[in-house]
Formats: structure tokens, C-alpha cells, sequence
């Protein structure tokens, strides 16, 4: 399946808030050699995250520490071919990819991300309006932890499985994280990166960082 077919055939589903899950959408030679390349990131590549809503989460967002395969991802995530597919998707023009907090993401044994709302400005004034994950995971049992929820009621479950993409409209709704640990000797990895429109396309309120939350 070509990214066009595999995007062009994508239901864009509006509950608990816009979004999309699909299998397939990249070439699995190309995510098997991503992969691959997290095995040769040093511990002081990685920037790892202490707060207990996010502990135990590692990411490497800096482009110039990134491995040929993953390069090439995020080339492709962020081409224009890609964008235009995802802005037909969506409804929303003008955007533009940033791997700011995103890139490379592993999180090991007793790892988690709470359900939260992600931070609604990029330093440089543009609208945070679309995040894509991209899990690298050959098996994933939602008993290991780690699976992804999406709704403040946690009523989307997404197991994190090889080659699936998990597509989503950033706003006030967009609840979401892994917030059970992972258990036992398992590394949940995934390709993170985020897309923006113009500072002043649209008012999301007063800008915020990361808001967890707590119930």
C-alpha cells in the first residue's frame, strides 16, 4: 500500500476528538532500519524526562544526532507531498512539520506519559494543530502497559504495534498518553513529529506547556 492509497483511504473520526489510526502507511523497510538505529544512541544523546506524569520517557528531537533511516522519516513526515496529504485529510491548511519534543522516543520498564493536552504554541508564535506517532513495536500487549488512550475517559485504546500511525488534531478535547507503566524487559519506541500553522491562524487561548490530567 503507497502512502497516497494508505492516507487517501484514512477515516478522519471526530470522538472523542479528530483523529486517525492507520496501519501500514510507511514503507516497513524503512521503519525496520529506524528502528535499528535506536540501538546506537548513546545515553547522553538521550534527553529523559523525571516528572512522574512523564517518567522514564527518553526522546532525541535534535536532527543532527539522527541516523540515515530516521532522517529520511522525518524527511518524508515533513515533505510537501506528505503535508498536502495530511492538510486533505484534515481540513487544515497551511501546515508546517517540527520535530520539537518529538524525534526518537523510547520509554523502558516502569515508563509512562499521563493523559494530558500538549503544549498549544511553538516558541516561534506558530499554532500547534496536528500531532503524528509513528510506532516501531514488531508486538505489543496492552498487559506490558504502554498502550495509547485517546479521550479524557480514556475511551480510545491503540495498541503501539509496528508500522501503525496514530494521526490527531491538537485542541482543548485532545486527551491522550500511555499512563499505565510498562512492565517487564519491553522498549516502547516510536517517530514523533508535530505540525503547525501560522502564529495567528487561529486563537487556542492563552498559550500553555504540557497540562496533565489529574483524576
Amino acid at each position: 500500500m503507497s502512502v497516497i492509497s494508505a492516507m487517501e483511504g484514512a477515516e478522519w473520526v471526530t470522538d472523542p476528538f479528530p483523529h486517525a489510526v492507520i496501519d501500514g502507511l510507511w514503507g516497513d523497510d524503512l521503519l525496520v532500519l529506524a528502528r535499528n538505529e535506536f540501538d546506537s544512541v548513546q545515553p547522553h544523546q538521550w534527553r529523559t524526562y523525571g516528572d512522574p506524569e512523564e517518567y522514564g520517557k527518553k526522546a532525541l528531537d535534535d536532527p543532527a544526532q539522527w541516523g540515515g533511516a530516521v532522517s529520511a522519516f522525518f524527511d518524508a513526515a515533513n515533505g510537501d507531498g506528505f503535508v498536502f496529504l495530511l492538510q486533505r485529510l484534515t481540513g487544515i491548511e497551511n501546515l508546517t512539520g517540527d520535530p520539537l519534543g518529538g524525534g526518537m522516543h523510547e520509554t523502558g520498564e516502569h515508563g509512562r506519559l499521563g493523559i494530558h493536552r500538549d503544549f498549544n504554541y511553538h516558541p516561534d508564535g506558530r499554532v500547534r494543530r496536528v500531532n503524528l506517532l509513528t510506532y516501531l513495536n514488531d508486538e505489543w500487549d496492552c498487559g506490558w502497559g504502554g498502550c495509547l488512550y485517546l479521550g479524557a475517559d480514556r475511551k480510545i485504546r491503540v495498541e503501539p504495534v509496528f508500522n501503525r500511525t496514530v494521526l490527531f488534531e491538537c485542541g482543548p478535547e485532545s486527551w491522550h498518553g500511555h499512563p499505565e507503566p510498562v512492565v517487564g524487559d519491553h522498549l516502547r519506541r516510536s517517530l514523533a513529529t508535530y505540525y503547525y500553522t501560522p502564529a495567528g491562524s487561529i486563537d487556542l487561548g492563552e498559550g500553555h506547556s504540557t497540562i496533565y490530567r489529574r483524576d
